[in-house]
């Protein structure tokens, strides 16, 4: 993350709500599997946050702790930040079932950086509604479920999958797409992302690893395609295959 706000790079991490009306970065609704305590998250406080350590994706114990908001917006606002930093928070809880408190927190945390964030979700009055009144404030859509790639490979209504996110959701600056969505349509003859672009919305492809079976193709699809972005846990790995494969991607 420090090299991310260093070099302007587009970073994401999940959000979700504590007890006390604060928010910690995680991604499970429980704390068992990322840190050192056991419970929901909605059962903790910041003060306990503090009291946590982080695990790595094997279990170990690290000396990191979870970053709560308002770390997280204080370094965002830091001179070191790259102007063209920006911070992706995936909101992970029910937005409706926010305290007054939680939306007040929220607020004061962004108020001064509130120009370097997207808020992201799938609930798009949600988001508008926390989002209210921070200006510069992003918004990102993913209109992305379990099934909808069974559903539109079945189907091939690709065109119309687009169309339903656009007009759902016509204030977003960002659509958040499972990537084997843009390359199936890429397959049915459809190219999502430039109906997205037709709209003035970016459209980020989400989650691409070096281990993904046909990743140097794919990745070659997608940047050709016109994704403005790629969500990856391993940037330096997709940036040096990336490098690599632009004689080729043209």
């Amino acid at each position: 993350m420090l090299q991310g706000w260093a070099c302007g790079a587009s970073m994401e991490v999940d959000l979700r709500a504590l007890g006390d009306g604060d928010f910690v970065c995680l991604h499970d609704a429980t704390v068992d599997r990322e840190t050192s305590a056991a419970g929901p998250v909605r059962d903790f406080t910041s003060s306990d946050v503090r009291s946590m350590v982080m695990r790595t994706d094997d279990g170990h114990l690290t000396d990191l702790q979870p970053m709560l908001l308002g770390d997280l917006a204080a370094a965002m606002d830091g001179d070191a930040v790259h102007p063209d930093a920006l911070m992706q928070l995936d909101f992970k809880d029910d937005i409706g079932a926010l305290s007054a408190g939680h939306r007040q927190h929220f607020h004061a945390c962004l108020a001064s950086c509130a120009d370097r964030f997207i808020l992201s979700g799938d609930d798009p009055a949600g988001l508008l509604s926390l989002g209210a009144g921070l200006p510069g404030l992003k918004i990102g859509y993913d209109p992305c479920r379990d099934d909808t790639l069974t559903r539109l490979r079945r189907t091939g209504a690709f065109e119309a999958f687009a169309a339903d996110a656009v007009h759902t959701v016509p204030f977003a600056a960002y659509v958040y797409l499972e990537y084997p969505i843009i390359l199936a349509g890429l397959d049915a003859g459809v190219n999502v992302v430039s109906i997205f672009h037709s709209v003035g919305m970016k459209v980020d492809a989400y989650t691409l690893n070096a281990d993904h079976h046909g990743v140097e193709e794919t990745l070659c699809r997608l940047v050709q395609a016109g994704v403005d972005q790629i969500t990856t846990d391993e940037p330096l790995v997709l940036e040096n295959m990336l490098d690599r494969l632009i004689p080729q991607i043209g």
